[in-house]
């Protein structure tokens, strides 16, 4: 559990990096949101928007278009700022804290995710038109936020073995694997030889040693040997060719763009193939990550619906 929560935390920590941008001095500060006894200005909303707004921009956007864009950014931007405020809120009523020690945990993992040097992060930030503190501040939020999804979400999902194993069973094509063929190949120019070459293989001489002594193709000093294939993207005549070969068996003489061609089937392999004893552990992230967001959007939800909250963008 720990390291899952460390996980979010991080996660949204190096989102985070991106957010802050410098705004321009033109902003005429006002109240966007009222969220309870919490305020958004438009100085705090363009800091978060400045980067999305930016990429607009680059794409070319103009006149109507930009303007419909950048107001689809303000508006989802906003509605997540109003998010956060909930959710910090809720985290004074629990009396959720984060201490120093972990926004100075949380900063080194920035710097080592980017390797950085405290200089360069520094410097990032200042390029960024963030300060030391402004980014401090930005990191105990999303810790704060992350502290709370697990104490009024995370720590009631509850993900069963039944569930598990029956997500493995409705699932069963996803951890069978994929079948492989390890391939061995006679390659002639001349049909009538390769022919010679089938009657030797019916009279049980060794594929490869066949492969070393008669085959053109560049593999036969290794005696023919191609290697483990996914034979979906083969043309369909050789699929279906060595699709219904087994382990040890060859196919007839084919006709190919490169020439004449035996096929030899050394292997076949369920290539990602899991038991469910392997597939456990990551089924239940998948199901524990999916019961946490439904949760998650239904406390939301529940906040909004017994919050004050008043848009005035």
């Amino acid at each position: 559990m720990k390291k899952q929560i460390n996980g979010v935390i991080f996660y949204l920590i190096i989102i985070g990096f991106g957010f802050c941008r410098p705004i321009s001095a033109e902003v005429i500060d006002r109240i966007v949101a009222i969220v309870n006894d919490d305020i958004v200005t438009l100085v705090q909303l363009s800091k978060e928007t400045a980067s999305y707004i930016k990429n607009i921009d680059s794409s070319g956007y103009s006149g109507e278009k930009r303007k419909e864009a950048v107001k689809q950014i303000n508006n989802k931007i906003l509605m997540a700022m109003v998010d956060r405020s909930l959710t910090q809120q809720e985290a004074q009523k629990y009396q959720i804290s984060v201490s120093d020690t972990e926004i100075d945990n949380a900063l080194e993992n920035v710097k080592n995710a980017r390797s950085l040097t405290e200089k360069e992060f520094l410097n990032a930030l200042t390029n960024q038109g963030v300060t030391l503190k402004e980014y401090r501040e930005s990191i105990k939020k999303q810790i704060l936020q992350s502290k709370l999804i697990n104490h009024a979400v995370k720590s009631k999902v509850i993900i069963t073995e039944s569930e598990i194993k029956n997500y493995y069973d409705n699932n069963a094509q996803q951890y069978s694997g994929k079948k492989k063929y390890r391939l061995r190949n006679i390659l002639m120019n001349n049909e009538d030889r390769i022919k010679e070459i089938k009657k030797k293989l019916d009279a049980k001489i060794d594929f490869s040693t066949l492969a070393k002594q008669y085959s053109l193709s560049p593999n036969a000093s290794d005696g023919g040997d191609l290697g483990l294939f996914d034979i979906s993207n083969f043309s369909e005549n050789i699929k279906e060719i060595i699709s219904g070969l087994n382990t040890g068996e060859y196919s007839n003489a084919i006709s190919t763009s490169q020439g004449f061609q035996i096929f030899y089937v050394e292997d076949i392999v369920l290539d990602g193939n899991k038991s469910y004893e392997q597939a456990r552990d990551e089924i239940h992230e998948i199901l524990y990550n999916e019961q946490v967001e439904k949760k998650f959007k239904t406390w939301l939800e529940s906040l909004k619906k017994n919050a004050h909250i008043k848009i005035m963008l």
